[in-house]
Order: structure tokens, then C-alpha cells, then sequence
């Protein structure tokens, strides 16, 4: 944002939701599937970092009596020099993203989600579906060697006779 405004250039928010990461549905214990599985924001480091910027979404959406997602693109929407482009694949998903515009956040309320948007810095660990699949099984790997351990030393000791 600082570089937009010193440049006097516009941001495109393609996706302002991060792929529904913003809509505070998803967490380390609900995790997606899909194309989503794939993003490295989904990766539990991640999950776990953004963790409090999804809090204050959750505090500031009861507030308004509205979702997350809704404060999330009111915030984007309340930025200068931002255009959101939020997807629907449905009617109902359309009015919910329009909906957004009317939401009108007070001033403390924008100063507090841009600090925590700022202070969520994603790490990117996990790329692709097949990295968190190694998350996920790392620890049962790690076990069954443990536990495969002296099974595995019995079958190399027999090829090498």
C-alpha cells in the first residue's frame, strides 16, 4: 500500500478473501481440500499465524451483526486507492460480497485490522498438496521407522548373506 500511494498507483485485490482464508471458516484443526489444500496459506504455520488477525474479523463481524469475510472486504474496500474483486459462484455469494459495501467500519475499527493484517506474515513452507502431505504424515512416518526399526535390520542383515 505504501508503494501504491507514493507511486500513485492502484492495488487489484484479485483475490481479497485469500481463497476463503479471510472468511475465518478455516483453521489448523479445518483445514481445506481442493485447490485450496495447495496454497501455502492453508500450511498449519500459517493456520497458526493468521490466527489473530481472524480473531479480531470474528470481534469486529459480531459487532456489525455480519460474517468475517464481509468486514475483510469492507476493510479493502475502505482502503485508498484498493479495488476488491471478490468471486461468487452464486447469486447468494454476490449480495453477501455487495453487501460489504454498505458496511461502514469506524475508524478504530480499520486501525486495527490494517496492524493486524500487517503483522500476519505468511511463511511459505508449504506449497503444494504433496508438502502437506509430509506435514500431515510426517509424525506417523517418523513412528512406524521407529517402530520398523529392528524389522529393517533383520531383512538387511538377511541380503547381505
Amino acid at each position: 500500500m505504501p508503494f501504491a500511494e507514493a507511486e500513485d498507483r492502484v492495488v487489484i485485490a484479485y483475490s481479497p478473501l485469500a481463497q476463503g482464508l479471510l472468511g475465518g471458516k478455516y483453521g489448523v484443526d479445518n483445514r481445506p481440500g481442493g485447490v485450496r489444500a495447495m496454497n501455502k496459506l492453508f500450511g498449519t504455520e500459517n493456520l497458526r499465524r493468521v490466527e489473530p488477525l481472524l480473531e479480531l474479523l470474528r470481534e469486529v463481524a459480531a459487532a456489525h451483526r455480519v460474517e468475517p469475510a464481509q468486514v475483510a472486504l469492507a476493510w479493502l474496500l475502505s482502503l485508498p486507492r484498493v479495488i476488491a474483486i471478490p468471486g461468487a459462484s452464486s447469486v447468494e455469494q454476490l449480495e453477501f460480497n455487495v453487501a460489504a459495501a454498505d458496511l461502514e467500519l469506524a475508524a478504530d475499527e480499520q486501525a486495527a485490522l490494517t496492524t493486524a493484517a500487517r503483522a500476519f506474515d505468511p511463511k511459505a513452507t508449504v506449497g503444494t498438496l504433496l508438502d502437506r502431505a509430509k506435514e500431515e504424515a510426517g509424525p506417523l512416518l517418523g513412528r512406524a521407522r521407529s517402530e520398523a526399526g529392528p524389522l529393517v535390520d533383520k531383512v538387511r542383515q538377511a541380503l547381505r548373506r
